[in-house]
């Protein structure tokens, strides 16, 4: 890592480049991967990785250029190589950057870093998960399971004087099994996951239960059926169903869509767009979950913004860039993988707010629909289509839990889909993380949700 007046001389160099606007990203990274293929440790795998993102911004036009040497020399090659790219044919006079060191507060504080761990104690988590899987009545055909810990730091600094840090801790257990019975088999995966250090497995209830449980779950789900292509009244369960606003309108409300013109909202701040049940939050602040930062990956402090009001249209989740583009400041939503990708609006916890409805209520309501208790993989974007992981049907106001059933999608219109939010429930549950991949890279996010009932659904 370079030294502050170092660094100060770098971004000194942009402005005499006549470079209107320069970020410097310092990443230092340490990841460990230990695989568990049927019970067998594969080994430990264990990289460090150090690198410099360098943004440019001049007008409308922008430069990103990354390297692993971190050097002063190597950066200001660096920025003369961005100023030519850039074609600034006028030279300013040096004025000198004077850093202001800025910190703001982790919502994911940590206890134990993964450094102070042993190999050893981590392949024991993997073992145990492994043998809490296999000890239920379920018939495990094939059982692997990872274990990562990352330990990320960060330094941004720019040349309007920002100086700040970050250190990010994520650890995760993903778990990869098939069950079956006979020629009946199913095949799943599902993550354990915790922004925080090795704490995360100092509950052996926790862990070893969502392992039994998944595989339980898995074995549920190998026997349930399917369902013609209708329309009908979905209810949402509470907690990781919210993929479906991260899905259906939380990527169209990135300044990226916006800018672009790819996005339903485009000119709609102000306008209702939306059931007046519909609250949209994303929340870089809450404590505790995946989404969850000191910082975004410009240096901004994460903030809670909000998108929806009561139906109406608020704002957009804004980087630096796209966001002079809409002429509008910094949500702190500029986020990124690593140092190799340029930051965009990303999301970070996208959430439903609390209803005032009653969750019981919202099923008796239903005389022939779908309740969701968990959602799969899928697609978003102004058309969305996701895969219903743990879906039962509704009949006569009542969960049919003895009808489970599978291999079916959710599909709409985000925009239309929002509107018809007929119930929102009291309760938000909060569950465990995942990743978002776009333009940016992998970035950690959490969908937390209360239970929500849309009046109408396409189901295929």
């Amino acid at each position: 890592m370079l030294q502050k007046d170092e660094i100060s001389q770098i971004l000194a160099s942009a402005e005499a480049h006549g470079i209107e606007f320069a970020e410097l990203f310092f990443e230092d990274r340490e990841e460990t991967n230990i695989p568990c293929v049927e019970s067998v440790i594969q080994g430990v795998k264990s990289l460090r990785i150090c690198g410099v993102g360098l943004y440019l911004i001049q007008g409308l036009s922008n430069v990103y250029l990354y390297t692993n040497q971190v050097t002063k020399e190597a950066l200001l090659e660096l920025v003369k190589k961005g100023a030519d790219m850039l074609e600034i044919k006028e030279k300013a006079a040096a004025a000198g950057i004077v850093l202001t060191e800025k910190h703001w507060h982790n919502p994911c504080p940590v206890v134990k870093y993964p450094a102070q761990i042993s190999n050893q104690d981590k392949i024991q988590v993997l073992l145990k998960a492994d043998k809490a899987a296999r000890s239920t009545k379920v018939n495990v055909r094939s059982l692997n399971l990872n274990y990562f810990d990352t330990d990320q730091r960060v330094w941004v600094a720019n040349t309007e004087g920002l100086y700040t840090t970050d250190r990010r801790v994520t650890t995760r257990m993903r778990m990869q099994a098939v069950v079956a019975d006979g020629e009946s088999a199913y095949g799943t995966w599902d993550d354990y996951t915790k922004p925080s250090g090795f704490e995360a497995y100092d509950d052996e209830i926790a862990y070893t239960g969502f392992a039994k449980d998944m595989v339980q779950r898995a074995d549920k789900i190998r026997t349930a059926g399917s369902i013609s292509p209708c329309t009908v009244p979905v209810v949402l369960a509470a907690g990781g169903c919210g993929t479906l606003w991260h899905e259906s309108c939380g990527h169209s409300l990135e300044a990226i869509a916006i800018a672009h013109k790819s996005s339903a909202f485009v000119d709609k701040i102000g306008e209702k767009v939306a059931s007046d049940k519909v609250t949209l939050v994303d929340d870089g602040t809450i404590p505790g979950q995946y989404g969850s930062a000191a910082i975004d990956d410009e240096g901004h402090p994460m903030q809670r913004n909000v998108l929806i009001e009561n139906g109406v249209l608020k704002s957009y989740m804004c980087d630096r860039y796209y966001g002079k583009l809409l002429g509008m400041e910094s949500t702190g939503s500029g986020r990124r993988q690593n140092y190799t990708y340029a930051p965009v609006s990303r999301m970070t916890n996208t959430c439903l707010a609390e209803g005032s409805d009653d969750e019981e209520e919202m099923i008796r309501g239903v005389n022939n629909g779908l309740f969701v208790e968990s959602i799969g993989g899928g697609f978003g974007g102004m058309q969305f289509s996701l895969e219903v992981k743990e879906g039962f049907l509704i009949k006569n106001g009542q969960i049919d839990y003895d009808h489970q059933v599978k291999n079916i999608m959710l599909t709409g219109n985000g925009i239309d889909v929002i509107k018809r939010i007929d119930r929102v429930g009291k309760k938000i549950k909060y569950e465990k993380g995942g990743f978002c991949g776009a333009s940016s890279g992998l970035i950690p996010t959490t969908t937390p949700q209360p239970m929500v009932r849309i009046s109408h659904m396409s189901i295929g």
